[in-house]
């Protein structure tokens, strides 16, 4: 059996996981390092989410180079800066995809959150109250450490941190875990391997982690699972449509489909009931400086 036999064996053992409960799932989404195919993962994990029933949102929160909405073939023009400053509604920057999944850009407003008057604040969140029919939000933070990337690992029900078998990425990787670590600000923090060539290399690389992440930190890291090197990735990116879309029985999209199976798949109490109180609950953080 090769591997893309295996592959679809996995993804068909799963029982077709449906969102158990209408409950709101925020899924933060970072890496230790840029170029190790992050955004590439939230756009295509927000699609296989989609395929699968649940209803997604995804926030841009990537300052420096925010790039989902052309991930996806579609150019913003508006930001949450543009709520915050120029009077429009959350419904005038949301831009929604041909599958349904709706994209929110964050723009450099998000950085600007801890500093707005009160009256600013509660326009923002007003309009946030206005996106009610989302089950699962996916963060794309940018790729390192801040404070700001931390703010949204603590108050995210699930933190997925993206590495690849290189050397660099791993230590990058390991880095980001240990500040994270020592903020205490998330302890649902699971795997992916990227860009791998063999399921083994896949489990070899997360165990070489995890051991390190053992023995320096006293923590355990969750294995979420990997995704194959692919030619099709590279093309549906110069393509701006999702492998699992474009190329659905590629090794990746397989990939992908498992991780998205047993996502839903997974019950655990979940931090906010909606994006307004994830966001009230953003600002507090900001707001102590955690």
């Amino acid at each position: 059996m090769d591997q893309a036999e295996k592959l679809r064996a996995l993804v068909q053992n799963k029982t077709k996981n449906k969102l158990e409960s209408k409950s709101f799932r925020v899924i933060t989404v970072t890496s230790g390092k840029g170029g190790v195919g992050k955004s590439s993962f939230v756009i295509n994990l927000a699609a296989a989410l989609r395929l699968r029933g649940a209803n997604v949102a995804i926030l841009d929160a990537d300052i420096g180079m925010a790039n989902v909405d052309i991930m996806y073939g579609i150019k913003s023009k508006y930001s949450i800066y543009d709520i915050i400053f120029n009077k429009m509604s959350i419904n005038d920057i949301i831009e929604i995809t041909r599958e349904g999944i709706k994209i929110i850009p964050g723009g450099s407003g998000l950085q600007d959150i801890i500093e707005l008057k009160e009256e600013q604040r509660e326009i923002l969140l007003e309009e946030f109250s206005k996106i009610s029919d989302v089950d699962i939000l996916i963060v794309d933070t940018g790729a390192g450490i801040s404070n700001f990337i931390l703010d949204f690992v603590s108050v995210a029900d699930e933190l997925i941190v993206i590495t690849t078998p290189e050397p660099t990425s791993l230590t990058d990787a390991y880095s980001l875990i240990k500040i994270i670590a020592n903020k205490n600000s998330q302890n649902n923090i699971n795997i992916v391997i990227n860009k791998v060539k063999t399921i083994l290399e896949a489990r070899d690389t997360f165990e070489k982690l995890n051991k390190t992440v053992n023995i320096f930190l006293n923590k355990s890291l969750n294995y979420r699972g990997f995704l194959f090197e692919d030619i099709k990735v590279g093309q549906s990116i110069v393509e701006q449509r999702p492998y699992v879309l474009a190329y659905p029985k590629t090794e990746a999209s397989l990939c992908m489909y498992k991780i998205a199976s047993e996502i839903l798949g997974q019950k655990q109490e979940n931090k906010n009931s909606s994006i307004k109180e994830l966001f009230t609950n953003l600002i507090k953080k900001m707001g102590r400086g955690v």
